[in-house]
């Protein structure tokens, strides 16, 4: 044709696979030589860590490392706490029918179930099921016709089509080594007997070219003091982390999704000036995956015409998401949690920790709701000569409100949920207060549908449809109508329309107003 097609790419993510799949990770746990029998099994834990994932296939290949703590009751008459701990590889695949290699694939781990038993006093069987969340995104590209050179505007109808696109993808490692003290009037450290590290007050800022990151690291410390071995120190810490990943196509006005997890961590217990063991080194690895996305408005070309010639028109059919909105919630949720009839008085509250799940995610008209709970847990010292440290676990639930101006009940949200961080109150020997500043990232969305036009060939009208057109028509303007509309239909232009029936706004016809329409020629 003699007009030549003006074509655009829009690159869109497709959303491919989401699945949710369940491991089992099972195993022995043997108390070192150095240590004492065991007794009992006061507290456990568990965390899986994803260091890289491999597409092959029709499988996903995860590879990383499973990490469990435990503290014990040794036997004997000095009753005293210690730990064991074991850092076990993961080497998993996960049959995904279809899924490829050029597919952005998410793997999102949780243990969702720990269970252990003692098999005798020097050894602990375990068995973990860890729910992976795989979900894969493949970038698709279509190319657009978004204008015809040299054809009057007013033979082309054009639409505006509100697109959040995918600009970039990257994954980057960011490794933290600090250093952190014990605080004066604390005992220096004979043994190390639980360390955990959390990831938290997370925030993200696009600048151009590049992704600004932002978080601490939680550090909880428990270990045994030289002064008495049998009293237990315990101490918080939080290690402040900021960073960048380049990212060359990013601009200030865009928005970020990042995930952050800890792949890998070691602790060293140092000296310091005065040779005493008060210091802690903490290298630890934080995996972090950036997606940036804008919104954007493209004008597409959604229908034209030619007077006495014939269009052929190719559509193409897409599918996306419109961004409706994004909003954070921060919330405190405070809970009294009362010991049950087994479990032994409170002398003192060492730490209290908590994990969120969501169980109902709904919304409403401009609102989101989190329903769920917190599993928490809190460790003590117990007035207890049989049973010096204790756990108690306890599960709180909650009701939480997101404001989402302009969701409604048929749209889709994505959210994320995080104990950010944890307070306590002991009230008595039987009750605490527990506080958990929960926060929730959402973001809503509403599946698009459109048929876009990636092609167009013109020839010529048939002239048989062009004989059979009467050559004046007296039209009717009907509701919807539209001047472009009424053109196409006929054969003829807006501004032949225009100036046979003296219209001086082409885009303000009314129903019932009478046109003259006369037949064009070829």
């Amino acid at each position: 044709m003699a007009n030549e097609l003006i074509k655009e790419k829009i690159v869109l993510d497709q959303r491919a696979y989401e699945e949710i799949t369940q491991i089992l990770l099972e195993g022995d746990i043997i108390v070192p030589d150095t240590k004492p029998d065991m007794a009992i099994i006061l507290q456990s834990d568990a965390q899986v860590s994803i260091e890289r994932t491999e597409i092959l296939t029709d499988k996903v290949n995860v590879v990383g490392k499973l990490y469990i703590e435990v503290l014990y009751l040794a036997r004997g008459d000095e009753k005293r706490v210690h730990n064991i701990s074991l850092v076990s590889p993961v080497d998993e695949f996960i049959n995904i029918e279809g899924i490829t290699g050029d597919m952005l694939t998410l793997v999102k781990p949780d243990i969702i179930n720990l269970d252990f038993r003692m098999i005798n006093d020097r050894k602990i069987g375990y068995k973990a099921i860890a729910q992976l969340s795989v979900s894969a995104q493949r970038a698709q590209v279509f190319e657009i016709v978004v204008d015809i050179e040299d054809l009057p505007q007013n033979q082309q109808l054009k639409t505006q089509l509100s697109l959040n696109k995918s600009v970039a993808h990257k994954s980057d490692k960011f490794v933290i080594k600090d250093q952190i003290a014990v605080p004066p009037g604390k005992s220096n450290i004979r043994e190390m007997l639980q360390l955990g590290i959390q990831v938290a007050n997370q925030d993200v800022r696009v600048q151009n070219g590049r992704v600004n990151v932002y978080g601490d690291l939680l550090i909880t410390t428990l270990y045994r003091g030289f002064d008495d071995e049998s009293i237990l120190e315990f101490m918080e810490h939080e290690l402040p982390f900021n960073g960048h990943i380049e990212m060359t196509d990013c601009k200030e006005d865009m928005f970020a999704d990042c995930t952050f997890s800890l792949s890998d961590h070691q602790v060293e217990i140092m000296a310091d000036e005065d040779g005493e063991e008060r210091i802690i080194e903490i290298d630890a690895a934080l995996n972090i995956h950036c997606k940036v996305s804008a919104m954007t408005n493209i004008e597409v070309l959604e229908d034209a015409h030619i007077v006495n010639r014939h269009l052929e028109i190719s559509r193409t059919p897409i599918r996306y998401h419109k961004l409706i909105g994004r909003n954070k919630n921060q919330s405190t949720i405070k809970e009294v949690v009362s010991l049950d009839e087994g479990s032994p008085d409170i002398l003192q509250v060492f730490k209290v920790k908590g994990k969120v799940t969501t169980d109902e995610v709904t919304i409403i008209s401009d609102k989101v709701i989190v329903e769920g709970v917190i599993d928490a847990d809190i460790l003590y010292i117990a007035g207890s000569d049989d049973m010096p440290l204790y756990s108690h676990k306890a599960i709180i639930p909650f009701r939480q409100i997101i404001d989402m101006k302009g969701a409604m009940p048929d749209m889709l949200v994505n959210l994320s949920a995080n104990v950010e961080h944890v307070g306590f109150n002991m009230l008595s020997g039987r009750e605490v207060e527990t506080r958990f500043l929960v926060s929730l990232n959402a973001s809503v969305s509403t599946a698009m549908e459109a048929s876009l036009i990636s092609d167009i060939v013109v020839g010529d009208m048939d002239r048989t449809e062009l004989d059979k057109m009467p050559s004046i028509t007296l039209y009717v303007v009907q509701k919807g109508d539209t001047l472009w509309k009424i053109a196409k239909e006929y054969n003829t232009s807006i501004g032949e329309l225009s100036a046979i029936n003296d219209i001086e706004e082409p885009d303000r016809i009314m129903p019932g107003q009478k046109l003259l329409i006369i037949k064009k020629s070829a």
